[in-house]
């Protein structure tokens, strides 16, 4: 389980010992007027650090951006929990198109990753095929975060490896699709197409869920709604 860590300072009372006492009364308890006040709690043991599962946090975030009104402010990045939790995911910390380090881009069509020389090529591609973000400098929504969270490069590396749109795969094959192209390419095929449709239908599905519980959560009830809706036909 993964935990973001914050410092809380706090102590263990805010007030003088025996605050409540009324020492205006019996000169005996006057004495006691004089205490100092109660130890803070960092000045005897130190910071204080409580560990918040980092899914929660990401879930407060994605629901404070469901909540915003238009004149609310917006975030001018990614949310920092759900930035932790998208580089957190498996493929996410190399490009899905050439493999380079850190990608700071996104297809948001694609839930994918890129570094600033393949988002200039997904550009060019036109926002009908890939919608690009960036991941610290753009404004995102709702759903373009859930988008994020619920695809990843790893799980798109492996669909487009299925369905041989990868450079080894075009070696030698006639058509539209090189060994130079294909990392770019594909994403006008039919499989490509078909993918984005699917992803957009199960991010509109995950937000009607309510409170965002994560992936593992999104694929058990897609997976259960795929065996109700086999056995139903039955």
């Amino acid at each position: 389980l993964q935990f973001a860590t914050f410092s809380t300072l706090g102590h263990f009372l805010s007030t003088p010992f025996l605050s409540g006492v009324d020492f205006s009364a019996p000169p005996i308890l006057r004495l006691f007027s004089n205490m100092p006040p109660a130890p803070k709690m960092e000045e005897e043991f130190g910071p204080i650090h409580v560990q918040v599962p980092l899914l929660e946090m990401a879930s407060a975030e994605l629901e404070k951006m469901r909540g915003q009104h238009c004149d609310a402010p917006k975030f001018q990045s990614f949310p920092p929990a759900c930035l932790t939790l998208l580089k957190s995911t498996k493929g996410n910390h190399q490009c899905v198109d050439c493999g380079e380090h850190d990608p700071q881009w996104a297809t948001v069509s694609y839930g994918g990753l890129l570094c600033l020389q393949c988002s200039g090529r997904h550009r060019s591609l036109g926002v009908q095929v890939s919608c690009v973000r960036s991941i610290t400098m753009d404004n995102w929504t709702h759903a373009e975060v859930l988008a994020m969270l619920e695809g990843g490069n790893a799980q798109l590396g492996k669909f487009f490896s299925r369905h041989k749109l990868c450079s080894k795969d075009v070696v030698g094959r006639d058509g539209m699709l090189t060994s130079e192209n294909v990392l770019w390419m594909r994403y006008k095929t039919k499989a490509a197409l078909f993918y984005k449709e699917q992803m957009a239908v199960h991010v509109s599905k995950v937000a009607g869920l309510g409170i965002y519980k994560g992936r593992e959560h999104s694929r058990r009830l897609s997976h259960r709604r795929l065996t109700e809706r086999n056995s139903a036909m039955v």
